[in-house]
């Protein structure tokens, strides 16, 4: 079962409206109790990964795992699979390192520092969750949740939160009621959105992740290729030490 997504959707917030569809949701707490995102536990393989910072296009092959609730691993890879560059976190603490460098960055698994592994605004349990396509909905007061139909591109839209703060669209495909996109804006302002297409599996985790950053001026598509679902990952591979011989940093989280 094949999602797809328009481009378009993550660029515009005010895209042409009409009533709800009348075969369908008619509320949020309808649409809500509707939506069936994947179920899967573990995922780890090998993706694609390209990005392009301020112009500038980088690509790689990493090795990605995630293992709910809270826990992410990517390492970058060689052509022939050594290791380039790690970063991992346990949910509690965040570590990444170069191989050859002077440096180990560690601190806590906060949305500051895990943006290291994908620049979304999530916690840990936030981004593991949206690797696996489950993309987690803010949590706001009723009076802050509106349902919109996107008439243009056939599509629900789920507004949560307020628009003088933080808030975030999630795009909802009408026929099979799965999650392909979402958007986060801070005043009015995008800060990143992250789009779905295709599936590793039959109603599983996306085969493409596209990630957008407007702080970092970023744009990251995270294509996944040899995967497994659904095996055991044991806990230890998350808990990772800094080499011997690098300086350990410790990284502030915001505010401090």
């Amino acid at each position: 079962m094949k999602r797809l997504w328009l481009l378009a959707v993550l660029c515009a917030c005010s895209a042409a409206q009409v009533t709800l569809p009348d075969d369908g949701p008619r509320t949020v707490a309808d649409l809500r109790a509707l939506l069936h995102p994947p179920k899967v536990k573990t995922l780890q393989g090998t993706a694609r990964l390209d990005a392009y910072v301020a112009g500038d296009r980088k690509s790689v092959t990493v090795l990605v795992i995630a293992s709910t609730p809270q826990s992410l691993q990517i390492q970058a890879l060689t052509p022939t699979l050594d290791l380039v560059a790690l970063l991992s976190t346990d949910g509690q603490r965040f570590t990444t390192f170069e191989r050859g460098g002077s440096q180990c960055l560690v601190g806590q698994a906060c949305p500051r520092n895990l943006a290291r592994l994908l620049p979304l605004p999530l916690s840990a349990n936030g981004l593991v969750r949206a690797l696996l396509g489950d993309v987690p909905l803010q949590e706001v007061p009723p009076d802050q949740q509106r349902l919109a139909w996107d008439s243009e591109r056939k599509l629900y839209r789920l507004e949560l939160g307020d628009p003088s703060g933080w808030q975030q669209h999630v795009f909802v495909a009408p026929k099979t009621l799965a999650l392909v996109g979402a958007v986060w804006w801070l005043k009015g302002a995008r800060q990143a959105s992250l789009q779905y297409e295709g599936e590793v599996t039959p109603g599983g985790s996306p085969k493409l992740l596209r990630i957008k950053t407007m702080a970092q001026n970023a744009d990251m598509t995270l294509e996944m290729r040899d995967v497994q679902i659904d095996q055991p990952v044991a806990a230890e591979v998350f808990a990772v030490t800094c080499p011997q011989g690098m300086v350990q940093v410790e990284l502030p989280c915001e505010g401090e």
